[in-house]
């Protein structure tokens, strides 16, 4: 058998092609949870009236690659291109146990990204409409066509994305709920969407506290087991020297648990005690040295995107035993 994509020979049994990975064996129908980001040029129709049909076609796709490229960084993949718009699909068809995170932080870094490309391009005044929701929907091939969703979850993101002002990025209330509490949110007041027969809560997605990590573990359930792993964590932070202690296994096989029964007695002995935690995200900072600087961020209280004055403030607070800086 020959690789549709590369020409490449394959075995007659082969699900993918060995060299270009191109999946051989048509998928089924099926029934998945996903949130689902549609988002829509402001006034393309009034740009396309002004210029050549070159002249928008380079314009669009010099925006849309940077759009592709945000939706792929935060693991959604893009469903469809319609003209001026782009359906990306969060969880499907590969989920993430935080698919609606990532499609919230998605569409405010697509806000981002439009906002850098406007004060590189002032002549390309191109603003964008964004509607995010979530629910069950029907993945599969339609007619012949490539992998993509199918239900009323994709005809409310598009309604919502109608509703929304430009440059903003406007989320239901499916979406919101199963969104962690870094992400910041105005209520939009519910609203009547077009061919919908009750009112629907609509969510502003305001944005995201950079400087919040994932919390430590915490149950009321008895720790079993482990023990040799415990008394090597234990061993190594009170060895009173520097060490870099590496936790690997399985989702949900116990590392972080593991990890805040090693801290424990190590905070009940010394309690004051600096205990910085970051998070590695998959998506989102590019800078390598952001878990230390998260971590720093959390215990001063501070947001990236706060104003200086409340910078300032906060780390006055949270320092008091430093002496000012005199100025220069």
């Amino acid at each position: 058998m020959e690789c549709p994509s590369c020409r490449a020979a394959v075995d007659d049994d082969a699900r993918f092609c060995s060299t270009c990975g191109h999946e051989l064996t048509k998928r089924h129908d099926e029934r998945r949870l996903v949130t689902v980001l549609f988002a829509d040029i402001v006034g393309f129709t009034s740009i396309s009236e002004q210029r050549d049909p070159e002249q928008v076609k380079r314009l669009v796709d010099s925006v849309f690659e940077l759009l592709v490229e945000v939706v792929e960084e935060h693991g959604g993949v893009v469903d469809k291109v319609l003209g001026d718009a782009i359906i990306a699909l969060f969880g499907a068809p590969v989920a993430h146990e935080d698919d609606a995170d990532r499609a919230v932080r998605a569409g405010l870094g697509m806000q981002e990204v439009l906002a850098e490309f406007r004060e590189e391009h002032p002549a390309d005044f191109v603003q964008m409409r964004i509607g995010v929701n979530t629910g069950e929907v029907l993945v599969g091939t339609l007619a012949g066509t490539d992998y993509t969703a199918m239900g009323d979850v994709v005809n409310t993101a598009s309604r919502l994305q109608e509703l929304a002002p430009a440059g903003s990025v406007l989320v239901g209330d499916d979406t919101r709920q199963l969104c962690s509490s870094v992400l910041h949110f105005s209520e939009f007041a519910a609203q009547q969407l077009r061919g919908r027969g009750q009112a629907t809560t609509v969510w502003r997605a305001e944005g995201v506290d950079i400087g919040v990590a994932a919390q430590r573990w915490v149950s009321d359930v008895a720790f079993v087991g482990r023990r040799a792993e415990l008394g090597m964590l234990s061993s190594s932070v009170l060895a009173g020297r520097g060490a870099i202690v590496a936790v690997t296994g399985e989702p949900g096989i116990g590392k972080s648990r593991l990890v805040s029964e090693a801290l424990r007695p190590v905070l009940a002995q010394h309690p004051d005690a600096l205990l910085l935690e970051g998070a590695c995200a998959p998506y989102g900072e590019p800078n390598v040295w952001w878990p230390l600087a998260g971590g720093m961020l959390r215990d001063v209280g501070l947001d990236r995107s706060g104003s200086p004055d409340d910078v300032r403030e906060r780390v006055r607070k949270r320092l008091p035993h430093l002496e000012p800086l005199d100025d220069p």
